[in-house]
């Protein structure tokens, strides 16, 4: 090891051992180099908030705001940051749809991966325009509701109309593990001699492998039967606090999940949230008023979007088997009476609490 590497080695274990508040003064510091390469009036960058990825308001010299944002490294990849970026400068240049303008470096990266000796991993750095107003979770209207059927359906249209240029991302959401997690729920799943790092073998009994086989057989048909000629660019995570809502007006944000699919998936995801958030007791008239703003400009998918609401939730199953296994059992147990119920109805409904 020559002396210059033992020096980024030091580096890297020091940022380690730091606490929480040690690290967020490194990513600071990377944030305001990151804003070196933008040419900005005296940028003023104060911290908004770190759920998952790390934010910082920024404020130039003339009023103008801006949201910078660090992706946690290995969170999402450069193409699929790329293909946010992409997709919102072409909503920017061909709608008014009111989405983030991402702002290009002096020399036009709209995704600058930055490197500092401070910090040991790359965190990608994206600018853009601060969105107005306040999440839409807090106002979740009949009326609203519409307003949203109808952002979708201009988001989808627009996904279908363009024509992407040849760096963006050509990965697909067809099927219920869709970026290259391992299968660790179903009976095909990786058996316990893996030596794929990070991941532990856990038990599931013979009850609860029938039933998420069956319902991962029920989630992939689904997908099998999508109309491919319905494929398209979607955001893939348009839920009601990935909008905000200011004058009357709907502002959706955090693209990230930019990505090739279909619209019955898209709306299957947004709706899963909604249930989740307003219960079964109000959820039906609300997708009826997202249903018709939806309608009032595109056909409504011909696909139901329960079953991609299942594959849902047998992903957040397959995330407690990785990140939290010891819970594996009773997340199953609360979620079988959730897929009995779909099998018998089509519908479904929130798994008890536990």
């Amino acid at each position: 090891m020559n002396l210059n590497h033992a020096k980024v080695y030091q580096t890297m274990n020091a940022y380690q051992n730091l606490t929480n508040r040690g690290k967020l003064r490194r990513l600071r510091k990377l944030a305001v180099l990151g804003l070196t390469h933008y040419g900005l009036p005296n940028p003023q960058i104060t911290y908004h908030g770190f759920e998952t990825n790390l934010l910082f308001r920024v404020t130039t010299a003339g009023g103008e705001r801006f949201m910078l944002r660090l992706a946690y490294p290995g969170w999402r990849t450069l193409a699929d940051l790329t293909a946010e970026a992409l997709w919102l400068t072409a909503l920017n240049e061909d709608t008014d749809i009111p989405v983030p303008a991402v702002l290009p470096t002096r020399d036009g990266k709209l995704v600058l991966s930055i490197i500092s000796p401070e910090v040991p991993d790359v965190w990608p750095m994206t600018l853009m325009r601060y969105a107005p107003g306040r999440l839409l979770g807090h106002y979740l209207t009949q009326a609203n509701l519409e307003k949203m059927g109808r952002l979708f359906a201009r988001l989808h249209q627009h996904g279908l109309d363009w024509t992407p240029p040849v760096e963006f991302t050509r990965r697909r959401f067809e099927h219920w593990l869709s970026r290259g997690e391992p299968d660790l729920i179903s009976s095909d799943g990786i058996p316990q001699e893996s030596d794929v790092q990070g991941v532990h073998h856990v038990e599931i009994s013979a009850l609860h492998h029938r039933w998420i086989d069956k319902m991962i057989a029920q989630v992939e048909g689904a997908y099998q039967a999508l109309d491919r000629a319905d494929l398209r660019v979607i955001h893939c995570d348009l839920w009601h606090d990935n909008i905000k809502l200011y004058q009357g007006v709907l502002y959706p944000f955090d693209f990230e999940d930019t990505v090739w699919g279909y619209r019955a998936h898209d709306i299957a995801m947004a709706m899963l949230d909604l249930l989740e958030t307003v219960g079964e007791a109000r959820y039906s008239a609300l997708l009826e008023a997202f249903q018709r703003g939806y309608q009032s400009l595109l056909p409504w998918p011909e696909a139901r979007i329960e079953p991609f609401q299942i594959g849902r939730l047998l992903w957040k199953i397959n995330w407690v088997a990785r990140y939290q296994p010891l819970y594996l059992a009773g997340m199953i147990e609360r979620h079988i009476p959730v897929f009995e119920h779909f099998e018998r109805t089509g519908a479904v409904i929130l798994p008890k609490s536990g």
